[in-house]
């Protein structure tokens, strides 16, 4: 490029030198995208596509470019240095590729969204809802308690997850939850056009409910990952993190739920040793072990965890019925 505007080569190779700079920032591109997100390689890929693309047609038409750019130079009486020329076959080249990838965009769109997903997309697009089924109310109800069923696992790993420290894909999750509750909402606005039996609409209540259940878990699960656990006293804190990681494992309908869970006391236990870690942390806070910020943030996590676990039961239980 330094010796094509200085003038020592002719303007045609100096544009072809142009245009390959461009397809080598390709390269860059190609390398920043592996292992990044979906969203990275999509703009990775269009990059790509914009420079190969714009590069091939400016090479096809480069002569008649070039003549072009310096008629327009001339016309514009602009600086007749090769460093002007070039700046100005720069902006054609750029203004010729938007030109050509305008009426590719959306096909292109839609052809990276397919081909690079990220996990989170994958897990939010519902797998047994479809609006077809909507016809036969029996049918929806029974894809929509495998789609509910299906979206409480993830609440549920997420609860499990946000007692990890750090917490691990809470956020992901959460968006996960977010839109399978909204394609839920959607299915169920659809659902309530057509005419049910006495029996469909005694269960979609439920349905709605237990939906409730989870979205409030996620809910819960994302305050928890936000909510510091150092500094617990270890013993009380270990055995009702236990406890709790027990009760929310029999509480996933990925695998059950336990079928004990509906006469079980398990909750009682854990509310049992929630108020002997709270009476641990308090004490703390008032012999000094703990500064008082430290304390509030301490019960706040233990309480979250308490209703997390409290949440996942009543779903599971409503499951049971």
């Amino acid at each position: 490029l330094t010796a094509a505007q200085s003038g020592a080569l002719p303007l045609t190779a100096a544009a072809a030198v142009v245009i390959g700079a461009n397809l080598g920032t390709t390269v860059k591109a190609l390398l920043a995208a592996l292992g990044a997100t979906a969203n990275a390689k999509r703009a990775a890929m269009a990059h790509v596509a914009f420079n190969v693309l714009t590069a091939a047609v400016a090479l096809v038409l480069l002569p008649w470019l070039v003549a072009g750019i310096v008629a327009l130079g001339a016309a514009l009486h602009l600086d007749t240095a090769p460093a002007a020329t070039l700046a100005l076959f720069h902006s054609v080249f750029n203004i010729l590729g938007v030109l050509l990838m305008w009426p590719l965009a959306d096909q292109l769109a839609s052809f990276l969204a397919q081909r690079f997903r990220g996990a989170e997309e994958d897990e939010a697009r519902p797998r047994h809802l479809d609006s077809t089924a909507t016809a036969v109310p029996a049918l929806a109800l029974s894809a929509l308690t495998q789609e509910i069923r299906r979206m409480g696992a993830i609440t549920v790993r997420m609860a499990e997850n946000a007692l990890a420290t750090p917490a691990r894909e809470v956020a992901r999750d959460a968006l996960v939850v977010a839109r399978l509750h909204r394609a839920m909402t959607e299915f169920v606005s659809h659902l309530q056009r057509a005419t049910m039996t006495r029996d469909s609409a005694v269960r979609l209540p439920d349905l709605l409910r237990l939906a409730r259940y989870y979205v409030a878990l996620a809910e819960i699960a994302e305050a928890q990952a936000r909510t510091p656990v150092a500094g617990m006293p270890v013993a009380p804190w270990q055995d009702f993190l236990t406890l709790a990681r027990t009760l929310l494992n029999r509480a996933d309908p990925a695998h059950g739920p336990d079928p004990q869970l509906a006469d079980d006391a398990g909750m009682d236990v854990l509310t049992e040793h929630y108020q002997a870690l709270k009476a641990a942390l308090l004490h703390a806070g008032a012999d000094g072990e703990l500064d008082m910020d430290t304390t509030e943030a301490l019960l706040r996590a233990a309480s979250l965890t308490r209703r997390a676990c409290e949440q996942a039961l009543k779903a599971a239980r409503l499951l049971l019925r």
